[in-house]
């Protein structure tokens, strides 16, 4: 144990005040690749410095542990936020990290303002499900708090579905982050249903209430559920027969924090919390998903990417949702018209007789700009939510459904979310598996290059896809619609050995 005499820019600390906080922490302290420092209360809190480093040093962790030598005279008082102070000067952390209502937390509120440093306070029976947060950088995790996640829930008669789904995500774990909830309730929602909403309570942070005066149906109640404050602020978009795993949020805010603020794609427009089992795309119809074998030679259980939007449970992006909504407006606008104006298309996909679908909307433009959703890909298809297919918009009648039992998947209950994950760690972003619509194995750029070309059949001004504005997309031709005339839009096979992220060919669909 010693005193740094010099400061540390990249540095990771860790409060501890007493055994039981050391054995919450001590896996998440000794999964960090590199050191760490810890600061212990000492006698005050019936453990010493030099009895942790010891038991440290026994598990192999590496750590520097400092101990603050508190009293039990001082340990309330103002002496504790001075020796507090005199580390956090000298070891000039970035990252702080202590487990939640404990005597750290006023001390930490003053330094945090001062220091500007990023505290981050774990409930201590949620810090087993927080391990990941070893995997990140620095610069990810002192994003921790800008992440503003609201869960949004659309609802309508199915009271007894939307107390399920109020209960799964009631009791899932948040690592201590206020989460707000927004129920919309259609117009036709029933007495029991208002009834339920009312008096719930939400334990997680703000609950707020929204109901219909006219019945808008399912595609202005999903898409006019939620308008992002920032591009900080996160959607998980939920129907009311929708379940979420426990760990849901661990998921999602994991998945963020990696491949939002550590390794960012602007392609990126969403995380999937559902392992889809079918692909409903293919002109033929709904088929089963054979994920392992589309990807195969990845390995197992690695996470994937796809163009297809999930709307069974699933976070979406603030920049390309505000894009969407423009995009919607505008598409839906021309179709009010005698005489559309467009001829935007997704060539050979079933999503083009979906009418009244939201997704077909968004399909449209993740063709278009070749964006991206992440999607889990654990044993089995377990998931972070599932559906119950209950009877609604699209599920009429009882046996439509009994068909689609296939659709529900076992929920993630036990925490095996870095376990089953190749090297118990998220990939590298540009590692990742790209899919299709249709569920093809693609790289990226060739997805690109395709979405470059069909854009010269349907808009008449130069592609501009990066810029999250969908001027460049709805721009009709001089004259009105232009007919799509089928051309190839191949490119040429290259004569060098295929490598695993390629397909045998390339064609704008199935």
């Amino acid at each position: 144990m010693h005193l740094l005499d010099q400061y540390t820019q990249q540095t990771v600390l860790f409060l501890v005040d007493g055994p039981i906080q050391a054995a919450a922490l001590q896996p998440l302290i000794c999964r960090f690749p590199d050191v760490v420092h810890v600061a212990v209360t000492g006698k005050a809190g019936q453990l010493s410095g030099e009895t942790l480093a010891e038991t440290l040093a026994k598990d192999g962790c590496s750590a520097t542990v400092h101990d603050l030598n508190v009293d039990h005279t001082d340990r309330l008082s103002i002496d504790l936020t001075t020796r507090l102070a005199r580390y956090m000067s000298l070891l000039r952390p970035r990252v702080v990290l202590h487990v939640r209502d404990t005597i750290f937390d006023e001390n930490l509120q003053i330094l945090e303002r001062v220091d500007k440093t990023t505290v981050i306070s774990l409930p201590s029976l949620e810090i087993e499900h927080a391990l990941w947060i070893a995997d990140l950088s620095l610069e990810a995790l002192q994003q921790w708090h800008k992440i503003q996640m609201d869960i949004i829930i659309i609802t309508d008669r199915r009271s007894q579905s939307l107390h399920r789904l109020l209960e799964s995500a009631n009791d899932a774990n948040y690592l201590g982050d206020q989460v707000g909830l927004v129920i919309h309730m259609e117009q036709t929602a029933d007495e029991t249903t208002h009834e339920l909403v009312n008096d719930y309570t939400w334990r997680q942070g703000s609950k707020t209430l929204r109901h219909r005066i006219q019945k808008g149906g399912l595609m202005p109640a999903i898409v006019e559920s939620w308008y992002p404050n920032n591009n900080h602020n996160y959607a998980v978009l939920l129907e009311d027969d929708i379940e979420v795993s426990p760990l849901f949020y661990c998921w999602a805010k994991y998945t963020i924090l990696k491949y939002r603020y550590e390794q960012s794609s602007p392609h990126l427009y969403g995380i999937s919390l559902y392992s889809p089992t079918t692909l409903e795309l293919l002109p033929e119809g709904r088929r089963p998903f054979h994920l392992q074998e589309a990807i195969a030679g990845y390995p197992a259980n690695i996470p994937y990417l796809s163009q297809v939007p999930c709307s069974w449970g699933a976070v979406y992006f603030p920049e390309h949702w505000r894009e969407f909504h423009s995009y919607l407006t505008g598409r839906l606008e021309d179709l009010a018209l005698p005489v559309s104006q467009y001829n935007i298309t997704v060539p050979n996909c079933r999503s083009e007789h979906w009418s009244k679908s939201w997704k077909k909307y968004y399909i449209e433009l993740a063709y278009l700009r070749a964006y991206v959703m992440l999607y889990p890909n654990y044993k089995d298809f377990e998931s972070f939510s599932t559906n119950h297919l209950e009877i609604g918009t699209h599920i009429k009648t009882v046996n439509s459904k009994s068909k689609l039992d296939s659709f529900q998947v076992s929920l993630m209950i036990n925490d095996t979310l870095l376990e089953q994950l190749p090297n118990h760690r998220l990939p590298i972003y540009d590692s990742l598996p790209t899919l299709t619509l249709w569920g093809k194995l693609m790289s990226h750029e060739e997805m690109d290059h395709i979405a470059a070309e069909w854009h010269k059949s349907i808009s008449a001004c130069p592609r501009d896809p990066l810029s999250y504005d969908t001027q460049d997309i709805l721009c009709p031709f001089p004259g009105g619609p232009t007919p799509i005339v089928p051309v190839s839009i191949y490119r040429k096979k290259p004569k060098t050995t295929k490598r695993a992220t390629s397909t045998p060919s390339v064609s704008l669909s199935p």
